[in-house]
């Protein structure tokens, strides 16, 4: 065995040692006298000369793999020509390496095949062996990690799951669902400067989905009252997405209106000449109310349009002036606009415009109104955040049941729904309703909710709480009931 070893690396070494000093000897002129591999004392004739090269080999034979010219004569091993004619073997040299490379390469692939399958990688062996399908390595990666965060997140190892979906990301920026999913975790870990990023690397890295990524950005931003991001957001995006134009131009005004941010307003105007004339009106309206030119906000929050060019145009002028302070002029704009605002909206504005001025004979009959529309998520929502903030035992009751009979099943997309239902009957102090709709979101999300909890402590004081902003981004909850909250709270607040 040891000979062999040895015979096996003098083989490698002699492969390019004798063939460059036979290739010199022909360069040189190939005299009898020069001959490398040939024994000097020797004749030099063919079948009469012995061979140098096999001096120290174990096995002469093996050299003839090297040099085929090496014959055994019954004298012992001698070269097959003279010599003058004493050449190279290149061509064997180069096979050999070449069989030696590919045989050290095949056995590294099927090496790197077993260990990658035995770290769970989930590709061909033909991905691992063929250069053009390396790349699909990067793929098998992505999935392992994404498989990996998958499996740490069902355990509930959270800081796991955030390291496999930032080393996704870091493979395939474009992988949008992981920049998702990432997002949302870095939220829940109060790392928002981090989750920000994240949604507007997104949106400059996955343009298809821009607009989808925008609006649940927006809905991040929305549950941290992070104002001073939502007002650029919400101002880009009032061009970029027309179909919601009426929703960004909300968020932008609510935004501004918490903020006290008439200046920013003001730039929108400026740098967006474009706008539908609409918006403008809007706009400029909110600045003057925010600017306390209320005569000239007046002048335009009354006027009814008699063809309003968006849904949200008559929304908002009577919101608006129900926020405002002028109730009285919010419900003669709400009964002149009529049948051009939805008739479940329509209801929700006459409620608010009643609380505000007292008229609280006038709501069991519009209480009664709001049982006759479909319980859609988006109706269930708006109901949800009415409750919230005018808790009424009774209509809260009647609500509930009403859904748990004719309310969607609880699913990942209508979560959102039963968590709002579940903040109304705690707020209004219905323990039964409350027990119940929490231990179904227990069952669904195999948690404590303990967040809602929270929640509901915060929100029964009915003053400002700091911890809101905290809390608030770790509850899934419908758009309008943030909204609902966050107006209630700025309400709460010193004036």
């Amino acid at each position: 065995m040891t000979g062999w070893i040895g015979d096996f690396f003098r083989f490698w070494w002699a492969l390019f040692y004798w063939n460059a000093r036979k290739a010199w000897f022909r360069l040189r002129g190939a005299h009898r006298d020069d001959c490398p591999c040939q024994n000097v004392s020797d004749s030099g004739l063919a079948m009469d000369t012995r061979c140098e090269g096999i001096t120290h080999w174990n096995e002469p034979a093996r050299f003839r793999r090297i040099c085929p010219l090496l014959t055994q004569t019954p004298a012992g091993w001698r070269c097959a020509v003279e010599a003058e004619r004493v050449r190279p073997f290149w061509g064997r040299a180069i096979g050999y390496v070449a069989t030696g490379l590919l045989a050290c390469y095949l056995t590294g692939t099927v090496v790197a095949y077993y260990a990658l399958r035995a770290a769970h990688y989930d590709l061909s062996y033909r991905t691992v062996v063929w250069p053009p399908r390396w790349s699909e390595l990067h793929g098998a990666q992505e999935k392992l990690y994404a498989g990996r965060a998958q499996q740490a997140l069902a355990r509930g190892n959270y800081q796991e799951a955030l390291l496999s979906l930032e080393r996704v990301c870091q493979l395939n920026p474009h992988n949008y669902s992981a920049g998702l999913a990432l997002a949302r975790l870095t939220q829940v870990a109060a790392q928002s400067d981090i989750s920000d990023h994240i949604y507007e690397r997104l949106m400059r890295d996955v343009p298809e989905q821009r607009i989808p990524t925008a609006q649940i950005w927006f809905r991040s931003l929305l549950s941290r009252a992070a104002y001073d991001k939502i007002m650029p957001l919400a101002a880009t995006m009032l061009s970029e997405d027309p179909a919601q134009r009426g929703v960004w131009l909300h968020a932008l005004l609510f935004a501004a209106r918490q903020s006290h941010a008439s200046q920013f307003l003001g730039t929108v105007l400026r740098e967006n000449p474009h706008l539908p004339e609409w918006c403008t009106e809007l706009l400029t309206c909110e600045q003057a109310l925010l600017e306390n030119r209320t005569e000239r906000a007046l002048l335009l929050l009354t006027h009814a349009h008699r063809q309003p060019p968006a849904s949200f145009l008559p929304y908002y002028q009577v919101e608006r002036l129900r926020l405002s302070g002028h109730a009285d002029q919010a419900n003669t704009l709400l009964l002149a606009y009529g049948h051009h605002l939805p008739a479940d909206e329509a209801v929700f504005l006459r409620l608010g415009i009643y609380h505000a001025k007292g008229w609280l004979s006038r709501l069991p009959s519009e209480h009664e109104n709001l049982f006759q529309f479909p319980l859609s998520l988006q109706f269930a929502s708006r109901f949800c955040a009415y409750l919230i903030v005018h808790r009424s035992p009774g209509l809260l009751a009647r609500y509930l049941d009403r859904f748990s009979q004719q309310g969607p099943p609880l699913t990942a997309e209508t979560i959102p729904v039963y968590q709002a239902n579940y903040l109304a009957a705690a707020l209004t102090n219905d323990s039964v309703r409350a027990e119940k709709i929490h231990t179904q979101i227990a069952q669904f999300t195999s948690s404590d909710a303990r967040v809602l909890h929270g929640l509901v402590e915060v929100l029964k004081s009915g003053k400002p709480d700091p911890r809101l902003k905290q809390i608030l981004p770790l509850a899934s909850l419908p758009t309008e009931v943030l909204y609902a909250i966050l107006e209630q709270q700025a309400g709460a607040g010193p004036k």
